[in-house]
């Protein structure tokens, strides 16, 4: 068991001590005061310090700095190392550059040019009687074309159908485009017929449901309200086009 070493004799800034005799103009050089306490401790004592001074004196002479910092010539601060350490790089980067990220999957998916489904919207439209225009406008509006797309609701696909309701138009697959844009034009036209024609009740019929259109007319929140502003802005726009 290494005896107990006694700071004071250890790390005494007296002069006096240190091999050198000598105080360093920068402070106490305790490479030195350590080689000159080596004499005074026990075998596994001297042991201990000298490995102790061996380690003091690699950092000094890899590390330190005139005023006694890391200099840009460490370890640390290598070119090497900073090319493979994006922290040390941006350390290093006065300006701070942010992190270069390689785009996932899922990134790149999402960056990719949408799919076009105007031939299904054209189909779904002639089959079910309503204006492809009208269609794509619901589309763009519901989903922005991505037939991956979940709602907080649970509602799926290009035109968010709900599980149920796409269930009962026949479509077991609500990602599916094709499937889920012929539920949801033959769902729109349904909901025309039921209100004799009139886009505005059926817009919002599709967005709130028709149990709250018929017995809650009169609050109709502003979320569906801006719905059907926007369905019928991109239908005149698509229409105009």
């Amino acid at each position: 068991m290494i005896g107990k070493i006694d700071p004071k004799i250890l790390l005494n800034f007296d002069p006096a001590f240190k091999a050198t005799g000598q105080k360093p103009e920068n402070g106490l050089d305790f490479h030195s005061l350590l080689k000159g306490k080596i004499e005074d401790f026990q075998p596994l004592e001297k042991m201990v310090v000298e490995v102790l001074s061996r380690v003091l004196e690699s950092i000094l002479q890899e590390g330190e700095s005139r005023n006694g910092s890391l200099s840009l010539g460490s370890p640390l601060f290598s070119p090497s190392t900073q090319a493979s350490n994006p922290l040390t790089q941006r350390i290093a980067d006065p300006i701070l550059a942010p992190l270069s990220v390689e785009p996932s999957a899922q990134t790149s998916e999402i960056l990719q040019p949408k799919q076009d489904f105007d031939s299904i919207i054209q189909q779904a439209g002639q089959k079910y009687g309503v204006d492809p225009s009208l269609i794509k406008a619901v589309v763009q509006t519901e989903s922005s074309g991505n037939p991956h797309a979940i709602s907080p609701a649970g509602a799926q696909g290009l035109m968010q159908l709900m599980p149920k309701t796409a269930a009962e138009l026949g479509v077991y697959d609500p990602f599916d485009p094709a499937q889920n844009i012929m539920g949801g034009t033959r769902y729109l036209r349904q909901l025309m017929d039921r209100y004799q024609g009139d886009q505005k009740l059926a817009l919002a019929a599709y967005n709130w449901g028709m149990g709250n259109v018929e017995n809650r007319l009169n609050s109709m929140p502003r979320e569906t309200r801006n719905y059907i502003l926007k369905v019928e802005d991109l239908y005149r726009k698509s229409s105009m086009g």
